[in-house]
C-alpha cells in the first residue's frame, strides 16, 4: 500500500538509482510530479542529453547583469540585459535593438561573465 511518506522515499530512492545511467549515458534524467493512490504511482520522466544547468536564484543576480535564457521559444545566442529584480521574476531588456522588455523567471535565465 503506498502512502505520501513511501512516495517520498521512493523519489529519493529513484533519484540515487538514476545518478549512475546518468554517468554512463551522458545525459540529465529528471522525474517529474509523482500521482499514486494506493496501489500504483505514475510520473513523467525526462532524460535531456549534457549536463543540467544550475537552477539560479534571484540573489545569483545584480542589475546590469548581461544574461542568456534558456528557453524552448528564446533564441539561445540571444542576450539581455537585467533591468529590475522583484520578488518572484526579473525585469530584462532585449541587446538586440528592439529594446523589448520581458519579464523572466530566474531559474531561466543564465549569467555571462
Amino acid at each position: 500500500m503506498l502512502n505520501k511518506q513511501k512516495v517520498q522515499t521512493f523519489r529519493g530512492d529513484f533519484e540515487k538509482a538514476v545518478a549512475q545511467l546518468e554517468k554512463d549515458y551522458g545525459v540529465t534524467i529528471s522525474l517529474g510530479t509523482i500521482r499514486f493512490d494506493s496501489n500504483e504511482l505514475r510520473a513523467k520522466m525526462i532524460a535531456r542529453v549534457g549536463e543540467a544547468t544550475p537552477k539560479s536564484t534571484r540573489e545569483d543576480f545584480k542589475v546590469g547583469d548581461t544574461v542568456k535564457v534558456n528557453h524552448k521559444k528564446v533564441d539561445p545566442n540571444a542576450q539581455f540585459l537585467i533591468q529590475k529584480i522583484n520578488n518572484k521574476n526579473i525585469k530584462i531588456m532585449a541587446l538586440d535593438g528592439s529594446k523589448s522588455m520581458i519579464n523572466a523567471s530566474p531559474g531561466l535565465l543564465i549569467k555571462i561573465s
